[in-house]
């Protein structure tokens, strides 16, 4: 259950797609994200922590084997260069500093160079280059805060930086194991990326077709007129994605389902949350109640994996029933992003007050000169 909040945590792949199908920045919709995943957490550690006075064999505590500084090292050097890496994608989307292909990129080279680091043999030299690359990287993130981007110290610092990078990238290349993990996620970037893509063709020919055929007038004649107006329309709409996620996967929802209800949520959403942040709404909602479909039946990719690792005394019919309780907390989660939009807009930016129609612009002409214009071979007027 936990492993799936990473459908809706930023950065998560369902945000960037649902952004792209509703026409908002991934920045916007990442920003909208936070409210319901500080409360998916919430709950999960409210229900363990249940669990834990209520049942506690049901939660039994890990052995702890390390104590005091041995403890923190291992701590510090578990999280550090995780957040590193978040900040590399994320933070640089969130601040403006990249688009999401750019962080993506940034993040995968970060996960590259930290892996050769936590898991291959390195030498004096590779050591060098590691704490050289990350100092060279705080100098220039110091001189670039200060507004220098073309001094010599920054081109300096990020060539160091950049050498020590690609020396990082070509020892994970010629360590086996490291070798064998690189090609293996490429391969695995490539068949997600040529699924994708085939999907989107599919869901691009449905959309043209259904709208040559105005079915975009008749979706949004019939989800207009439901009983229950706004509440009506979003109650309709979740059963329906809720129900769909039993067997379609999240791509297909996206690129088939949500272009057809974007233009009647806009519309309907609009009187309550404002133009701007209708559709980020939406999509947060939207993602909310996909992240189900990773735990419950006949397709839940999460049920499956637990069972690929799980002890074979375990029943697969105990790791169905067992999910039940945070299914519902995901529901629960729905019906909280429902009912109180603000837990969605409160981390969007205020939206402008300028209303474009009442925008005035007045040019002043220039001032005007009646004298002749001059005659072409004429001497210059005296002063």
């Amino acid at each position: 259950a936990s492993g799936t909040i990473t459908q809706l945590v930023p950065p998560s792949l369902v945000l960037v797609v649902l952004a792209d199908q509703l026409g908002r920045s991934v920045g916007d919709m990442y920003a909208g994200a936070w409210g319901p995943s500080i409360l998916q957490i919430v709950l999960f550690a409210a229900y363990t922590f249940y669990l834990g006075i209520v049942k506690p064999e049901a939660v039994p505590p890990v052995p702890r084997t390390l104590f005091g500084r041995a403890l923190l090292v291992k701590c510090a050097w578990g999280i550090i260069p995780a957040a590193v890496l978040i900040f590399l994608v994320l933070g640089t989307i969130m601040m403006g500093l990249a688009t999401p292909t750019e962080a993506g990129a940034m993040g995968a080279i970060g996960a590259i160079v930290l892996a050769v680091v936590r898991n291959a043999p390195l030498t004096r030299f590779d050591n060098l280059a590691f704490y050289g690359g990350c100092a060279a990287a705080i100098v220039g993130a110091a001189v670039a805060a200060a507004g220098h981007f073309g001094s010599s110290a920054f081109q300096t610092a990020f060539t160091i930086m950049f050498a020590a990078i690609v020396w990082l990238c070509w020892r994970a290349w010629q360590v086996k194991d490291q070798r064998e993990l690189i090609v293996q996620a490429f391969q695995a970037t490539m068949r997600i990326t040529a699924m994708v893509a085939f999907i989107l063709v599919g869901a691009t020919c449905f959309s043209i077709t259904f709208q040559g055929v105005d079915g975009n007038k008749w979706v949004e004649h019939m989800m207009s007129s439901l009983p229950g107006g706004v509440w009506g329309f979003l109650v309709v709409v979740n059963l329906f994605v809720f129900f769909l996620a039993f067997f379609l996967d999240f791509f297909e929802i996206a690129f088939i389902i949500i272009p057809m209800l974007a233009p009647v949520a806009q519309k309907i959403l609009e009187p309550v949350v404002g133009h701007d942040a209708a559709l980020i709404w939406f999509g947060v909602m939207i993602c909310v109640n996909v992240q189900t479909s990773f735990m419950h039946p006949p397709f839940g990719f999460a049920l499956f994996y637990l069972r690929s690792v799980a002890p074979k005394e375990v029943k697969s019919s105990d790791i169905y029933w067992g999910s039940i309780p945070w299914v519902l907390m995901q529901l629960i989660l729905v019906v909280i992003v429902i009912a109180l939009p603000q837990s969605v807009t409160y981390f969007l930016d205020a939206p402008s007050t300028v209303d474009p129609s009442k925008v005035k612009i007045e040019i002043q002409a220039p001032p005007s000169d009646d004298s002749p214009p001059p005659v072409f071979g004429a001497p210059p007027p005296k002063q």
